[in-house]
């Protein structure tokens, strides 16, 4: 591994343990912070400048694609971008981005929730793949990003499991994690009372 893929690598390895750490449970509790959610955004927030300000260019070109292809991986990207929002806006971006603190754990299932239960990182892949343009350097974010991704839902997909119980334990049999799926959805059961 060269220099420039170590730095890159550490960095991502900086991501992965602040977010993952600050967003466990033990972690809230054992820290103790006044406005938990804002400071994980803030943190979260400090790590991506320190990413964007330290990463090490690897210009090298894993592919290049022109004319319909780019213009087919622009439009998945758009797409991932409406799922980012979308799916952001639809449970709470305030509290997402750390700018409301979080109100008592409710479950619903909004639309796009309701087609896979991750919307949001279904786009983030998207985003982080359809690029006409694949340097070694993106192609490094690329793959160690959405590993993180699907790292992560492991971790989330149990605390929902143990905030949630049941109702969760059925939405998850029922919607798709990431890939949407041909068949109809199943009705979810309205949530207890």
């Amino acid at each position: 591994m060269n220099q420039a893929a170590f730095i890159n690598v550490a960095l991502l390895a900086l991501f992965g343990l602040q977010h993952s750490l600050m967003a466990r449970k033990w972690f809230k509790e054992k820290v103790n912070l006044p406005k938990p959610r804002r400071t994980y955004a803030l943190a979260t927030v400090a790590i991506l400048i320190l990413i964007a300000r330290c990463w090490q260019p690897m210009p090298e070109l894993a592919w290049q694609f022109q004319g319909a292809v780019a213009i087919g991986l622009y439009i998945v990207w758009t797409l991932g971008l409406q799922l980012i929002l979308f799916g952001a806006m639809s449970i709470n971006a305030r509290e997402l981005l750390g700018l409301a603190e979080p109100r008592p754990a409710e479950f619903h299932t909004p639309f796009l929730y309701t087609i896979v239960r991750h919307p949001i990182y279904l786009g983030a892949i998207f985003v982080l793949w359809s690029t006409p343009a694949m340097t070694h350097g993106r192609l490094l974010f690329a793959s160690a990003m959405t590993l993180y991704i699907l790292i992560g839902i492991q971790f989330e997909e149990r605390d929902l499991e143990r905030v949630f119980g049941d109702v969760y334990r059925v939405y998850k049999m029922r919607v798709p994690m990431l890939i949407p799926s041909l068949r109809r959805p199943l009705p979810l059961p309205p949530p207890p009372r």
